[in-house]
């Protein structure tokens, strides 16, 4: 009796042990990201509820303090937004600061959105061997699409190097990662580019207006940075102040972000003729705010049933046929009468932030 009364004390004693040691961990896990340290806990690290030690990035997180909300600037935010944040296989960590000192930190790997280096600080991450732990992108290059690779911006200049001796270069699409890749002839390193989608964490903050309260029919939205098809734009425009619809003309650079969210609030549909956005972050906000999409680009498209790619909008004489379509299209939408509550969601579930650092997490894993 009293050797099973010794067997189960000594039994009670290693599960308590063990319990103690796993609330230590997690409870050291949530101290190290809130108060903002930047070293793995050993033991939040072996004894994971998956059996699994999680890649540790450090985020720069500098930029969120300009005044500005530019597309780069707003992406940053965005993540910012989610940060700290953990997935099963990833842990993500903000950085106001880093430089090659933060080498010295016991983290994986360093994720630079919008590279604040310079040729020479590059160099030195290059030259003591921890180049292979930096994420740039995804506005690290081009500084214009049709012009890459230019030969006075040393980025540019120097683009195959940078790409083979960072753990990865990070961008928005496979359309962006074979355009770079193509032109700096770079092909055969494709598999060091890791894709991770724009995104946004705007959303209405009101109450969202149903199909038949909104107002304005068709939001037309024009920006001509990279190639000039007003021409075409102004073809489009007519063939739609034909129409019975109720249309607002969007200016890219026309507008502020209050105006912005009026018009996706008070919009059933809008068509984004836009030459060539990476990202598209502006055409995301508008969708979470329930507005149904057409595109000329198919890697805009997140999610079919409410963003629709339209390759005629692109071609020269293909305007009617794109117009067409595009009509066809909004009869049927309209006919159903859809909740745009459910599109609100299904928009902003794909386009979150979260989203956005779960595809760098997988792009590490599977890299």
């Amino acid at each position: 009796m009293n050797e099973k009364i010794k067997y189960l004390f000594i039994i009670f004693i290693i599960l308590f042990f063990i319990i103690n040691i796993f609330n230590f961990a997690t409870i050291y896990r949530y101290n190290t990201l809130v108060n903002g340290s930047y070293f793995k806990s050993f033991l939040s690290d072996i004894i994971d509820v998956n059996n699994t030690r999680r890649i540790s990035i450090e985020v720069d997180i500098n930029p969120v303090s300009s005044h500005r909300n530019a597309g780069p600037i707003a992406f940053i935010k965005g993540i910012n937004e989610f940060l700290p944040y953990s997935n099963k296989y990833c842990e993500f960590i903000p950085s106001k600061n880093i430089s090659i000192e933060s080498t010295k930190n016991e983290v994986d790997y360093f994720y630079m959105s919008l590279p604040r280096l310079n040729e020479k600080q590059l160099d030195e991450w290059i030259n003591t061997n921890n180049s292979n732990r930096l994420l740039l992108g995804p506005n690290f290059v081009p500084s214009n699409w049709f012009k890459f690779p230019q030969q006075n911006y040393w980025k540019e200049k120097n683009f195959p190097k940078y790409l083979e001796k960072v753990k990865a270069m990070v961008v928005h699409s496979d359309r962006v990662r074979n355009h770079l890749a193509e032109k700096s002839n770079s092909t055969s390193l494709l598999h060091k580019f890791i894709n991770m989608r724009a995104c946004t964490n705007l959303k209405p903050n009101n109450k969202i207006k149903s199909f038949k309260e909104r107002p304005i029919d068709i939001l037309y939205y024009e920006k001509y940075a990279d190639l000039d098809h007003s021409k075409q734009g102004e073809e489009l425009y007519g063939l739609l102040n034909k129409t019975d619809k109720n249309i607002v003309k969007m200016n890219y650079g026309g507008y502020d972000k209050k105006k912005m969210i009026e018009w996706a609030n008070d919009s059933k549909f809008i068509i984004y003729f836009s030459f060539f956005d990476t990202g598209a972050i502006g055409l995301k906000e508008i969708q979470n705010h329930g507005v149904y999409a057409f595109t000329i680009q198919a890697d805009l498209v997140n999610d079919n049933s409410t963003i629709f790619y339209i390759p005629e909008l692109a071609e020269e004489d293909g305007i009617k046929t794109a117009f067409k379509k595009i009509m066809e299209k909004i009869e049927m939408i309209t006919k159903e009468n859809p909740d745009t509550e459910l599109v609100v969601k299904k928009n902003y579930d794909s386009n979150n932030c979260q989203m956005a650092l779960d595809d760098l997490c997988k792009g590490i894993v599977n890299s």
